[in-house]
């Protein structure tokens, strides 16, 4: 491959995974570091570190997948680094084509409008960063979309991948947290253009990650409300409130438990987890939606968070997770492996649920013709 310039100690795939993570990690740390007095080298930084989190996923699966060629893949070549990596667009079609792990579009259009970014100010001289307090502002709004979605993908898609960094996530997360000040003047910077919305007609709700009510109401559907919110730039879905409560495992006082920041009885002190919230709905939810039939499975696997145990319950109407607290999903039999699952009914029915979709994929590649285009689902949308 040409000269070697630096001499490369020789390293496992293992450490090489391990020593990307760190790097990945190290690049938010700067990022943050940066953010006050050098703006422009926090956006790179950040940037640099979703990239690498997005190839330590693809080598956590197989090390040939981050690679720019797999095809030009040589294992000693690796042990000393000496490879070129793949980039953010081809690592994020990879990990849904290959890995078959959708990544959500509103993370993927955030992470490419900051590649965008960091590319103008690399490359080119950047006329959106010329004033230091604008660019400041501006990024830390982009560090804390980018954060909230690169956060979740660690520490809940990927959970089982990057558990040993768990520490460390949380303490940039802590970091990031930080900024709240910051996002409270922007609000009220905000609030002229906030008024102006409200004047156009449209709805302002909170927003479900910034917590100011800042956000602009979409289209509104059975399970919640779209919303952007204009303070912190996270677009998402404010999941319609469950109207129900249930007696609590230690006091039997009822309780609003279908509740994401629920940690104990407001009572007793009993402590929840998924698995009490799991096991309180085993006992007193016994009935699916108005399509099911009694006798039938009636607690789906959900497959937006995986959970291990079936987590899906009918609550107040709609099908709704004690594990992510998504709401609004359909619940099937899988006809692939007789998995009782939630998610696209079309996509279940001609590809796979969650839970097969890795042996139907692997079925499908067998059969194919060299060549030929390997069989995937279509994007999910929630029942109407």
């Amino acid at each position: 491959m040409g000269r070697k310039w630096l001499k490369q100690e020789k390293r496992t795939k293992e450490q090489l995974f391990d020593a990307l993570v760190k790097n990945a990690l190290g690049f938010v740390e700067t990022s943050l570091d940066h953010v006050k007095e050098r703006p422009k080298n926090s956006i790179v930084d950040l940037y640099t570190a979703i990239e690498l989190f997005l190839k330590a996923r693809l080598m956590a699966e197989h090390w040939t997948l981050m690679l720019s060629k797999p095809e030009t893949a040589d294992l000693q070549n690796l042990y000393v680094g000496d490879f070129l990596s793949v980039y953010l667009d081809d690592a994020l079609k990879r990990i849904n084509s290959i890995l078959g792990e959708r990544i959500d579009t509103a993370a993927s259009d955030n992470f490419k409008a900051l590649g965008e970014h960091r590319n103008q100010i690399v490359h080119f001289a950047h006329s959106g960063h010329d004033d230091l307090a604008a660019t400041q502002a501006g990024v830390i709004v982009e560090q804390w979309a980018s954060w909230h979605y690169l956060y979740a993908m660690l520490t809940e898609t990927w959970k089982d991948v990057f558990e040993p960094y768990k520490i460390e996530l949380q303490k940039l997360n802590r970091r990031m947290m930080r900024q709240r000040d910051f996002l409270n003047s922007r609000f009220t910077i905000l609030k002229p253009q906030i008024e102006i919305e409200v004047k156009k007609g449209k709805t302002i709700i909170a927003c479900g990650h910034c917590e100011l009510a800042s956000a602009v109401a979409g289209e509104v559907h059975a399970w919640g409300t779209d919303y952007s919110c204009l303070v912190c730039g996270v677009s998402d879905t404010a999941v319609v409130k469950a109207d129900i409560k249930l007696p609590c495992l230690g006091c039997n006082e009822e309780i609003e438990f279908f509740d994401a920041t629920l940690a104990e009885c407001p009572t007793c002190h009993f402590a929840f987890n998924t698995d009490s919230l799991i096991d309180l709905c085993t006992a007193h939810i016994h009935e699916g939606d108005q399509w099911w039939e009694e006798g039938a499975e009636h607690i789906a696997s959900c497959h937006n968070c995986q959970c291990t145990r079936p987590s899906v319950f009918v609550i107040d109407g709609l099908w709704s997770c004690v594990s992510c607290f998504d709401r609004g999903w359909q619940a099937v039999t899988c006809e692939h492996c007789g998995a009782f699952v939630t998610g696209d009914m079309e996509r279940i029915q001609y590809f796979a649920c969650h839970k097969c979709e890795d042996q139907v994929r692997q079925e499908f590649a067998a059969m194919a013709p060299v060549g030929a285009a390997t069989a995937d689902g279509q994007d999910a949308d929630k029942q109407a």
